[in-house]
């Protein structure tokens, strides 16, 4: 890890407290105010926050010691901003906004690390849940459901399962589209890649839920990522992680694995439980 979740736990309390400067420009995050999301820079200097007070969403940046908060995107008045995260050059962030009055139309943008020159990636007509930067920067890994709306057209929505959620990649710079997967799944999560060649990724899909990855010069072929020796039920394997030595890390239940993925064999390496 860069840094140590309780150092990070410890900047964003430590924000919250702060007092509020003349400035106007000055970020503030009041007794209302949550944070959702965070971020930090490749160079581990800078952590980009995604702020909640009462539905207004924004991205500030502060220093990794919790120090000179800025705005990098004010709360918008008619949008939901989600998922801030820095380019791997750390010149560029990405964001999804989403509009306040209809959840299937989100867009995946990118702008200057500052803020400025945004630039919208997809078209809007979709719900977008994960965006990514891939390891080089040129292209963005998310997760979309373009069938949100025909799911959720039926007078009897409120018990419609939503679906048609699968995986997709788009150039930074030519904005060509790519799809990977065709999983028409409830939900996918914790999008990662790997290296330039493997995908890692969760699906929600009642029992046949769990943590897979594909290949992306052959995308049809979607593995399931389950240990020899076992752990839980695979259904139940969730937030999956890559570690740089050739570790996934997930969960099940109330326990914290690491597979080697040269032998595919899991060490759980924390029980929450015997830990109270």
């Amino acid at each position: 890890m860069k840094v140590t979740h309780f150092l990070i736990f410890a900047i964003l309390l430590g924000c919250h407290h702060r007092h509020p400067a003349n400035d106007s420009d000055q970020p503030f995050l009041d007794n209302h105010s949550q944070i959702e999301s965070f971020d930090i820079s490749p160079d581990d200097r800078n952590v980009l926050l995604l702020t909640n007070s009462n539905g207004a969403t924004g991205v500030l940046e502060i220093n990794i010691d919790g120090q000179a908060p800025k705005w990098i995107l004010k709360p918008p008045a008619n949008e939901i901003l989600s998922s801030p995260r820095y380019s791997p050059d750390g010149k560029k962030i990405l964001f999804i906004k989403h509009k306040r009055t209809s959840i299937s139309e989100s867009t995946v943008c990118i702008a200057n690390r500052d803020g400025t020159n945004v630039q919208e990636l997809t078209g809007g007509d979709e719900l977008v849940t994960e965006a990514v930067f891939s390891a080089k920067g040129s292209n963005v890994l998310f997760c979309s459901s373009k069938k949100y709306k025909k799911y959720n057209k039926s007078k009897t929505k409120v018990t419609t399962e939503t679906r048609g959620f699968d995986t997709y990649e788009i150039n930074v710079s030519d904005k060509k589209e790519t799809q990977f997967t065709n999983l028409n799944a409830v939900g996918i999560d914790n999008l990662t890649e790997i290296n330039e060649r493997y995908i890692l990724f969760h699906v929600t899909a009642g029992n046949k839920s769990g943590i897979f990855s594909f290949e992306k010069d052959k995308p049809e072929r979607v593995l399931r990522i389950f240990p020899v020796n076992g752990t839980q039920e695979s259904n139940l394997l969730v937030n999956p992680g890559f570690a740089p030595d050739k570790f996934i890390m997930f969960v099940a239940q109330s326990e914290l694995y690491a597979m080697d993925m040269s032998t595919h064999k899991a060490d759980r390496i924390y029980e929450a439980k015997a830990a109270i």
